[in-house]
């Protein structure tokens, strides 16, 4: 073909090239005179296409981005092969259309910094506006971590502690420079123990955070529309809707009467007007059992099943403790708390919040009353006092020093055959404990009860194993009565508990009452029965479902609520106490399977068992009525906990406080878990 192609290259015209060329046939740029020879391009059908040097001599004239027009992206694959540090962006594609693959190539080179006219592109298109909501961002820019200082005196630490961790006293003297023979040889075995010690405190201190109650500032905004105010026959109304008219709303009162099942809410709470916010007052009735819990998750039902979108505020007075000035919180009435929590979770677009009320509500806790409820500030859980606005917020514990504790003579563990129980017990028996009195509702015959008698037994302490129901009262007191006189009775350890989970829909009084029976009322038993005891620890396991609220859990999160409260109270009234809200252990428990899973993705892991126990020991020995012990990774936690409402809580966490592009990209992590929670629409 070349006599052919010979006499068409001599037939055609040439001009010089407009943009400069760099020559296949070559490697290098062409000139003028090449590209109007015929014998150029005879040469160029025949001879060698020399495309890598091509490309380096255009990288070494400072391209670095490449636009390949033709009808694939063969050259681009081929270009990244020889500068793979330059940028290849093929105009189309074999695999899709043009339209797509041309859009998708500028878009490449804007990016990349090429200057694009877009209205060639767009050419008889019409612009539309931005959409109105924000923008989902996510940020990709690094962020540079600071250089290295060089402190020399962390580099001097680090050399001592590493010669005093490994104990070797010939290295520690050359350390230091010092004979062997110095009085440096008697204490380093102490030293090298204290360094580990301090370890595993900080280790274990890294779990455990407290709640904590902060100023936070007066609000100011006024009510409107009307306000219904729920009780059951008045009790704390007169002045809650006489502060709540001064400030604006127009108050209708509900009082529902003895009749506080769903049904009949739902009938009493219907209203053809719309309604602006309600009020419950029911934890401020005594005569309400468990603080009114039962009438108040009715009342969250009915307003549920009538559809009333207004947001709900639930009242409490004495519910929570502020500080040492205050009297000790209600346990029945924190059960409303933590209830509460739960509602927020689950039906966001309806939940106000909780308010505990001060003994009198004057004029100016009034006008506070009615600033919280407008929602203005976005506090949800708030304490009105003489001294001011009160928010709830979650604090690190502070490393302080511990005291000691060594449990002597017989220690109550109840729920004590469980998986649980048994990391609890075997703690114990390494603490000193002489003779331990394990009680589940199935006893000896729990699975594993005798394989775990004979493991703590092996370990040189007496085991008694118990079938009681410590919610029975009868049955308890006869059990405490058994305890042998040689090994009194010194600890109790209430880590009993069921789960009965249900969205707050679906919840019943009697699933209410499953779940409480085993850890409330088996709490109120047990603090009754051992007041006269002298007990150096009183422990109770609760939750961190109490503390944060947990979608499904209403009835659980009311019950850990109480714990919390009552440790509060006994120790307050000069007796031991910790109440350890658990976040889940790894090693069995009520939180392996699916709900370890879901527990994982949110941000909480399951914790080695023996630093749960550390943490447990670090607990009691501070004294603290309460902790929250949990592996907590804030930077997944937090984004997937205020996904549904904002927290509060939470603003005191520095873990917990992220770049708004960086929660936004975590909320994803568990969608069927955001979506459950949404109504509806």
């Amino acid at each position: 073909m070349l006599g052919e192609f010979r006499r068409v290259l001599e037939a055609v015209s040439y001009e010089a090239p407009a943009i400069p060329v760099v020559s296949t046939l070559t490697g290098a740029r062409a000139t003028a005179e090449e590209l109007a020879s015929p014998e150029y391009w005879m040469r160029h059908v025949r001879e060698s296409v020399r495309f890598a040097d091509a490309v380096s001599t255009l990288r070494d004239q400072g391209a670095d981005v490449f636009l390949e027009i033709g009808p694939g992206g063969v050259l681009t694959a081929l270009g990244r092969e020889n500068a793979p540090d330059a940028e290849f962006v093929p105009a189309l594609r074999g695999d899709r259309s043009e339209t797509l693959a041309l859009a998708t190539a500028v878009g490449s080179l804007h990016v990349l910094g090429v200057a694009v006219d877009w209205s060639q592109l767009t050419a008889g298109g019409a612009y539309v506006d931005l959409p109105t909501y924000a923008f989902r961002r996510q940020r990709f820019w690094p962020t540079l971590a600071k250089a290295p200082s060089g402190d020399v005196a962390g580099t001097v630490d680090a050399r001592f502690w590493a010669a005093v961790a490994d104990g070797d006293l010939g290295e520690l003297a050359d350390e230091l420079a010092v004979s062997p023979d110095d009085p440096i040889g008697a204490v380093l075995p102490r030293l090298s123990s204290w360094r580990r010690e301090q370890a595993e405190n900080s280790a274990a201190d890294g779990w455990r955070y407290r709640v904590t109650w902060l100023p936070v500032s007066e609000p100011t905004a006024a009510l409107s529309g009307t306000w219904l105010v729920v009780s059951r026959d008045g009790t704390g109304e007169e002045s809650v809707a006489a502060a709540l008219s001064k400030h604006g709303a127009r108050v209708l009162p509900v009082r529902t009467g003895g009749a506080v099942d769903r049904d009949s809410l739902t009938a009493r709470v219907a209203t053809d007007e719309p309604v602006a916010g309600v009020l419950s007052l029911y934890a401020l009735d005594p005569e309400l059992p468990s603080g009114g819990l039962a009438a108040t998750l009715a009342l969250v039902q009915a307003l549920g099943d009538t559809g009333l979108a207004a947001k709900l505020w639930c009242a409490t007075r004495g519910g929570v403790a502020t500080g040492g000035s205050d009297t000790p919180a209600s346990p029945d009435q924190a059960m409303v708390w933590g209830l509460g929590r739960v509602v927020g979770l689950e039906h966001p677009e309806r939940w106000g919040g909780l308010v505990d009320l001060p003994g009198t509500l004057d004029e100016r806790t009034g006008a506070r009353l009615a600033g919280v409820l407008s929602g203005a500030q976005d506090e949800d859980q708030v304490a009105l006092r003489a001294g001011g606005v009160f928010g709830r917020r979650l604090v690190p514990v502070s490393s302080g020093r511990a005291g000691d504790w060594d449990p002597t003579g017989t220690v109550l563990v109840t729920g004590g055959t469980g998986a649980l129980g048994a990391h609890v017990a075997r703690w114990l028996v390494a603490k000193g404990a002489e003779h331990l009195l394990l009680t589940s509702r199935r006893g000896p015959d729990a699975e594993g009860a005798e394989e775990l008698r004979a493991e703590l037994t092996a370990l040189g302490a007496r085991v008694t194993i118990a079938a009681c129901d410590a919610a029975d009262r009868d049955a308890l007191a006869e059990l405490l009565a058994s305890v042998p006189a040689e090994f009194p009775l010194t600890a109790v350890v209430h880590a009993a508990g069921v789960l009965d989970d249900g969205v707050l829909s679906a919840l019943t009084p009697d699933r209410l009452h499953a779940v409480l029976r085993p850890k409330v009322d088996a709490a109120v038993n047990l603090d009754e029965l051992t007041r006269d005891r002298d007990l150096s620890a009183f422990v109770m396991f609760s939750s961190v479902s109490g503390t944060f609220g947990a979608a499904g859990q209403g009835n659980y999160a009311a019950a850990n609520a109480f714990l919390d409260a009552l440790a509060e109270r006994r120790v307050a009234a000069g007796l031991p106490a910790t109440a350890v809200a658990w976040g889940p252990w790894g090693g069995g428990g009520m939180v392996e399977g699916q709900l370890g899973d879901h527990l994982r993705r949110r941000g909480l892991a399951p914790m080695a068992p023996e630093r749960a126990v550390a943490a447990l020991d670090r607990s009691i020995r501070q004294g603290a009525p309460t902790a929250l012990v949990a592996d907590v990774d804030w930077d997944v936690f937090a984004p997937a906990f205020t996904t549904v409402r904002p927290s509060p809580l939470l603003r005191e966490l520095a873990g917990a406080q992220r770049a708004p592009a960086a929660a936004e990209a975590a909320m994803p992590l568990d969608l069927a878990a955001r979506l459950a929670t949404l109504s509806g629409p």
